[in-house]
């Protein structure tokens, strides 16, 4: 049994991001640093408040709840809610980004077996013979974009 998995490649560290957004502006990576810290303070107050915030070419934030069902509205209260989320609907620029995903083909099974409970989308299918080949390249470990 296979299926397509994300091809995961790394975490980039808050403190790259920084740097990556400093080089690329005329900001300084206190400015950045500062900045983003004053937008999370900013949605945190503005999503407490029940609003939306849309951020350009990134996306909308939303805070979103449910509750129990009740009989009466004297039974409406704090207790009957659910969880709260925060809810992300991607842009328009940013929904572009699903288009070049490269994914992976995986098998659990075979991961399973070796060990690795599944969780190395790099591990080759199973097997560490070069030789034993298989899909479009048959003897390497190549991942190809089929497109999701």
């Amino acid at each position: 049994m296979y299926y397509a998995q994300a091809d995961k490649t790394r975490v980039i560290p808050f403190e790259e991001v920084i740097k990556d957004i400093a080089e690329m502006s005329s900001l300084t990576t206190g400015d950045v640093r500062n900045a983003i810290d004053r937008l999370a303070y900013y949605l945190k107050r503005e999503l407490a408040e029940g609003n939306t915030v849309q951020l350009g070419q990134i996306g909308t934030f939303r805070m979103n709840t449910a509750s129990k069902f009740v009989e009466t509205p004297e039974e409406v209260n704090a207790s009957i809610l659910k969880e709260s989320k925060v809810q992300f609907g991607l842009s328009f620029h940013l929904k572009e980004a699903k288009d070049s995903l490269r994914v992976a083909v995986f098998n659990p099974y075979t991961q399973k077996k070796l060990g690795n409970a599944g969780t190395d989308p790099n591990a080759g299918g199973g097997t560490t013979d070069p030789n034993a080949g298989g899909g479009s390249n048959p003897g390497t470990n190549e991942e190809d974009n089929i497109g999701i």
